[in-house]
C-alpha cells in the first residue's frame, strides 16, 4: 500500500516542480456529450487521485483501457508507449476483531492507456463540437452549483478577506467585483464551500469541528482538502482557470508535507471527493475512486 502512495505522490511532485498545477486540465470541454473528464472505454469516469493524475496527461481525449482491453477490441498498444498508473479500490468482505462482518479495503494498482496510444480501435462516434459558448455561461454554470448546495452556509459579501466561520456557519466574501476574473471569485468561493462540508451539520470532519488554528498539521490537511473541492467543482461547471502565481506557491508549500507524510495527497483527494459529492447532493456510497 505504501508503495502506491509513494507513486501518487511521486507524480504529483514532479508535476508541481515544473510549475504545474495536476488538477487543472490545459484544453476546454468541447464535446457535445460533455464526458470531458477521465473515464475508461465504458465511459465510467475515474475519481479521487486517479482523476488528478490522469487529467494531468496531454491527450485530448481523456478516454483510457488496459492494455487488455485494447486487444478485447480490436487493436493494439503501439510498441513503446508508456502507461499510467492509476488505483483501483475493492471492498473485501472480511471479518473484525469482535468477529462480526466488515468491509476491508483493497487496493491494487493497474495500468491504462490513452487511446491515443493505440491502434486499430473501432473508431468512436463523431460528437459535433458545440458552439462557442457565451463569455459568461461557465459563470453561469457556477452560479448553479452554488445554488443547488443542499444545506449551504449563510454567504456574506463585503470587507477584504474570504473566510468560513465554524461558528457562524458563515461565508465571508469581498464584493464580486473586487475579483480580478469571475474564475477567481467562484474558486473561493468554492474553496470556502469545500470547508463549510466539514460542519458538524455536514461531514464533520474532525479540523472543522474542532477548529484547527493556522499553522497547525490539521489546518494544513484542511487546507488541502478545501482547494481540491475548488478544483474539482471548477471542473464540474467548466471553469478554465487561468494558474495564478499565489496558488502555485500555496502548493510549492504542500511539497515538503506530501514528502513526509505519502499518503497525504490521496487521503485529501478522496475527503474532497465527498465534499464535491455533498455539495452537489450526490452519493457515492461503497464505490472504488477509479474505474479499471
Amino acid at each position: 500500500m505504501s508503495k502506491i502512495h509513494d507513486l501518487v505522490t511521486a507524480r504529483i511532485l514532479d508535476a508541481l516542480k515544473e510549475g504545474k498545477v495536476p488538477w487543472r486540465k490545459p484544453w476546454k470541454a468541447m464535446r457535445a456529450s460533455g464526458n470531458a473528464q477521465p473515464h475508461n472505454i465504458k465511459g465510467r469516469p475515474y475519481r479521487g487521485a486517479n482523476w488528478f493524475l490522469l487529467g494531468m496527461m496531454p491527450y485530448e481525449d481523456p478516454t483510457y483501457l488496459t492494455f487488455k482491453q485494447a486487444l478485447e477490441l480490436g487493436g493494439c498498444v503501439r510498441k513503446g508507449e508508456h502507461g499510467i498508473p492509476v488505483i483501483f479500490w475493492k471492498l473485501l468482505d472480511g471479518e473484525s476483531e469482535d468477529g462480526g462482518p466488515c468491509k476491508i479495503p483493497f487496493a491494487r494498482q493497474y495500468t491504462v492507456f490513452n487511446v491515443a496510444q493505440c491502434d486499430g480501435l473501432p473508431a468512436a462516434p463523431e460528437e459535433p463540437l458545440l458552439p462557442t459558448p457565451p463569455a459568461f455561461d461557465p459563470i453561469l454554470t457556477a452560479e448553479a452549483i452554488w445554488d443547488g448546495f443542499p444545506n449551504k452556509p449563510g454567504l456574506l459579501h463585503g470587507g477584504d478577506r474570504a473566510l468560513y466561520s465554524p461558528q457562524r456557519d458563515q461565508i465571508w466574501m469581498p464584493k464580486r467585483e473586487a475579483f480580478e476574473t469571475p474564475e477567481g471569485y467562484y474558486e473561493t468561493l468554492f474553496h470556502e464551500a469545500g470547508h463549510s462540508t466539514g460542519h458538524q451539520s455536514r461531514l464533520a470532519r474532525k479540523e472543522i469541528v474542532t477548529a484547527s488554528y493556522f499553522g497547525a498539521k490539521d489546518y494544513s490537511r484542511e487546507e488541502l482538502v478545501a482547494e481540491l473541492t475548488a478544483a474539482f467543482l471548477c471542473a464540474a461547471a467548466g471553469i478554465d482557470q487561468p494558474v495564478f502565481e499565489n496558488m502555485v506557491a500555496y502548493l510549492q508549500g504542500w511539497m515538503s508535507r506530501l514528502k513526509e507524510e505519502p499518503d497525504a495527497f490521496i487521503t485529501a483527494a478522496s475527503r474532497a471527493q465527498r465534499a464535491m459529492d455533498y455539495i452537489l447532493g450526490k452519493t457515492f456510497e461503497d464505490q472504488p475512486e477509479v474505474a479499471a
